[in-house]
C-alpha cells in the first residue's frame, strides 16, 4: 500500500505538471514572446523551483492537505491517502487530456472530501474550516485576478504607449562630442569625455555608434518573461505542498527522518516531467483559444497571476493557480476587445471547474469503498 501510495504522488504530479506547468507561460506563447516548447521549458524550471522552496516555507499548506480538514483524533491511513489520490488524479488526467485547465487543488479538495464522507460521514469534516480555508480563496481568486487584470491593464497601456519609443544606450563618447541627435534626452554638453549614457525617442541611438543599448519592447519582452518565471515558481510553491501532504503518512513509513524531503523531491521531479511531456494540450488551449493577447494584456495577466499566487502561497491559502490564470486571461481579453474573447470555450473551462469537485469526490469515494471491501 506504501508502494501504491508513493506511485500515485508521482502520478498526480505529472498530471499536475501536465495541466498547470503552462499556466504561466500560456501568455508568452499567446503574444508570440515564445514558442511552446522554450515555454515548457522555461515552466518546468521555475515550477521546479518554486517546489524546492515550498519545501521550507510551505507548513501551513501541508497542514490543511493532511489533516486539518478532518476533526481532531481522526486517524488517516494509507488506504483513504490511495482513494484520495485516485479521485484527484482521475479527473486531472481525463482533463489534461481533453485540453481542459483544471485545478490540481479543486480535485484533491474534491477527492478528500468524498474519501472523507465515506470514511467518517459528514459529522468528520470541519465543513467550517473547508468553507473558510477552500472554497473562499477558490472561488474568489478568478474574480479577483480578472478584475485586478482589467483595471491595470488601462494605466499599463499608457505607460507603454509614452515610453514605447525609447531606447537606452551606451555611446562611446559623450553627446556634445557625437553631436546633437534628435530626440535625445538627459545630454549634457559638460559631460566629460568617455562612454556616456544616452535616452533618447523615436530611435535616435541608431543615429550613432553605442556600446550597448536596450529599447522600450526589449525591457518589455525581460519583464514578461520574468513574470511568467514568477507564475511558474508561484505555482510550484502553492502546488507541491498540496501532493506532498498526501503522501506524509507513506513517508513517515518509508523513511521516517528524510521521507519528507523523499517525497517533496518525487514530487518535484514529476511536476516538471508532467509539464515537459504532455503540457502542450492545455498550453494551446489557454494560449490560442480563449482570447487575443496582444502585450499589454498579457503582461499584466502574468504580472497580477504570480503576485497573488504568491501571496496565497505566503499566508498558506490554497488557491489554484487556474482559476487565477484563466481569470487572469479572460481580465486581459475583456480590456482588449470583449468581442473577441471566445465565450465558447470559457464556458467549456467555467462548466470543467464546477463538475471538477463532484467528480474526483466520486472518484475518491468509490475507490475508499472497493478499498475497504478488499
Amino acid at each position: 500500500m506504501v508502494f501504491v501510495l508513493l506511485l500515485f504522488i508521482c502520478v498526480l504530479a505529472f498530471a499536475n505538471g501536465a495541466n498547470d506547468n503552462c499556466k504561466g507561460v500560456a501568455t508568452l506563447v499567446g503574444f508570440g514572446a515564445a514558442k511552446p516548447k522554450q515555454a515548457l521549458i522555461w515552466a518546468a524550471v521555475t515550477t521546479a523551483c518554486g517546489a524546492v522552496v515550498s519545501y521550507w516555507i510551505s507548513g501551513a499548506l501541508v497542514d490543511k492537505f493532511s489533516r486539518s480538514l478532518f476533526e481532531a483524533g481522526i486517524v488517516l491511513d494509507h488506504g483513504f491517502f490511495v482513494a484520495v489520490l485516485f479521485g484527484a488524479l482521475g479527473w486531472v488526467l481525463i482533463a489534461t487530456k481533453s485540453g481542459l485547465p483544471v485545478s490540481t487543488t479543486h480535485s484533491i479538495t474534491g477527492a478528500l472530501i468524498g474519501a472523507g464522507l465515506v470514511a467518517f460521514s459528514s459529522g468528520g469534516i470541519r465543513w467550517t474550516f473547508l468553507v473558510d480555508k477552500f472554497a473562499k480563496p477558490l472561488a474568489l481568486s478568478p474574480i479577483l485576478s480578472l478584475a485586478v487584470v482589467f483595471l491595470l491593464a488601462w494605466p499599463v497601456t499608457a505607460l507603454v504607449q509614452r515610453y514605447a519609443n525609447l531606447c537606452v544606450c551606451v555611446v562611446p563618447a559623450p553627446p556634445a562630442q557625437l553631436g546633437s541627435t534628435a530626440g535625445a534626452l538627459n545630454m549634457s554638453a559638460a559631460a566629460p569625455p568617455g562612454p556616456a549614457l544616452v535616452a533618447a525617442y523615436d530611435g535616435a541611438c541608431e543615429a550613432q555608434p553605442v556600446i550597448a543599448s536596450a529599447t522600450a519592447a526589449m525591457v518589455a519582452n525581460a519583464v514578461h518573461w520574468t513574470s511568467s518565471g514568477m507564475v511558474g515558481f508561484a505555482r510550484g510553491w502553492n502546488d507541491a505542498p498540496k501532493i506532498a501532504a498526501l503522501g506524509t503518512v507513506a513517508a513517515a513509513t518509508v523513511a521516517p527522518e528524510h521521507g519528507r524531503p523523499l517525497v517533496f523531491l518525487l514530487v518535484t521531479a514529476a511536476m516538471a516531467a508532467g509539464g515537459l511531456i504532455a503540457g502542450a494540450s492545455v498550453l494551446e488551449t489557454l494560449a490560442k483559444k480563449v482570447t487575443p493577447l496582444p502585450l499589454v494584456e498579457s503582461l499584466t495577466a502574468s504580472t497580477v497571476t504570480s503576485t497573488l499566487v504568491s501571496l496565497a502561497s505566503w499566508n498558506g491559502l490554497p488557491v489554484s493557480t487556474t482559476h487565477v490564470s484563466t481569470g487572469a486571461i479572460i481580465g486581459a481579453g475583456l480590456k482588449n476587445n470583449a468581442r473577441e474573447v471566445r465565450w465558447g470555450k470559457v464556458g467549456e473551462i467555467v462548466l470543467s471547474w464546477l463538475i471538477t469537485l463532484p467528480v474526483s469526490a466520486l472518484l475518491a469515494s468509490g475507490a475508499l469503498f472497493l478499498l475497504s471491501r478488499l
